[in-house]
């Protein structure tokens, strides 16, 4: 059930979040999204696919759109006069609307739209984490975002960028503890079946070098040639392939022979060992959205490998993420 309010109050929300039980039931956390309207629906589609295993309230604060043309009526139903300064229009979405919680999505329009965390404060749940996410653009410094201020985890998903390596480089000097980017998330199965591979031929004798080739500026491709470089201590080169979507192979070369995990389709990888033996094919899905979302509302702690990992992407693009003591710089500041 949708309910929809125009020009309305916090104190009105409540009382009609209330009137549709939605506050009933437990909730283990508050998912905070920042988004603009094109990008709503699916943002509110992996945050109920997500929800299923994490019951929580979710709020989406939708960014106006930028003025086109003189000014004219406000809000999605066109009745709030151009002159007033500012409103809020929301909706109240339960039951088969809601994933396993109540969602909130709020619409500040005009001055309203500045003060975006004092709208959201009052719809907050006591005693549980708040978990912001911007599923499409983040904001330059997360953590100094007004519903980032919010949030002890901020969830930014660069790959959804037109150059997600260069959107990844820009947020880096502005990290803080509890920033994660969804390009690190995507990786995780790659790194364990990279990890479970290779332990029996690092026992032997050891790895010379390694190729990653995929996608051209994919985030997550920068992330694994930097994770690769700081766990095994060998030069590890990146190959760009044309016309394919993420991480297409990765390929050690060993005392014996390449080693190479390679992608066959969006379901499976081969691996092939220097030994002769037989192709080995090893089930591992594309991770979709609500995956990745899924995934990263399980954690809700600090990552500190992402954060070294980051430190050394950020590094190669001459900036300095800020740890205890440093603050963030970079070299073309």
């Amino acid at each position: 059930m949708i309910t929809a309010l125009t020009a309305t109050t916090t104190e009105r929300i409540v009382s009609g979040l209330l009137a549709a039980e939605g506050a009933g039931g437990s909730r283990v956390l508050t998912l905070v999204i920042g988004t603009d309207g094109a990008g709503l629906e699916a943002a509110l589609e992996a945050a109920h696919g997500a929800s299923l295993d994490h019951p929580c309230r979710i709020i989406a604060v939708v960014a106006p759109p930028p003025p086109a043309g003189p000014p004219g009526p406000r809000s999605r139903d066109g009745h709030v006069r151009a002159d007033v300064p500012g409103h809020l229009d929301a909706e109240i979405r339960v039951g088969h609307d809601a994933g396993a919680g109540e969602t909130l999505v709020l619409r500040p329009w005009g001055v309203a739209a500045e003060h975006t965390d004092t709208l959201v404060v009052p719809f907050l749940l006591p005693d549980v984490p708040v978990v912001a996410w911007w599923p499409a653009a983040p904001p330059p410094v997360p953590a100094a975002d007004p519903l980032g201020r919010l949030a002890s985890t901020r969830i930014t998903n660069t790959p959804s960028r037109p150059d997600p390596s260069a959107a990844l480089a820009a947020l880096a000097p502005g990290f803080e503890r509890g920033d994660i980017d969804l390009a690190w998330t995507r990786i995780t199965l790659w790194r364990a079946i990279v990890a479970s591979t290779l332990d029996p031929v690092l026992r032997a004798g050891g790895v010379r070098s390694m190729t990653v080739a995929g996608q051209r500026a994919n985030a997550s491709l920068s992330l694994m040639v930097r994770w690769l470089r700081l766990r095994l201590g060998v030069p590890v080169e990146r190959a760009d392939v044309e016309d394919f979507m993420g991480i297409a192979r990765i390929a050690a070369l060993t005392d014996d022979g390449e080693l190479a995990i390679e992608r066959t389709d969006s379901e499976r990888v081969l691996i092939t060992r220097p030994d002769g033996s037989r192709p080995q094919v090893v089930t591992m899905p594309r991770r979709e959205p609500v995956t990745t979302l899924n995934e990263e509302l399980r954690r809700l702690s600090p990552d500190l490998v992402y954060q070294e990992v980051l430190a050394a992407f950020a590094a190669d693009h001459g900036c300095r993420v800020a740890t205890p003591g440093t603050e963030a710089a970079c070299s073309n500041d």
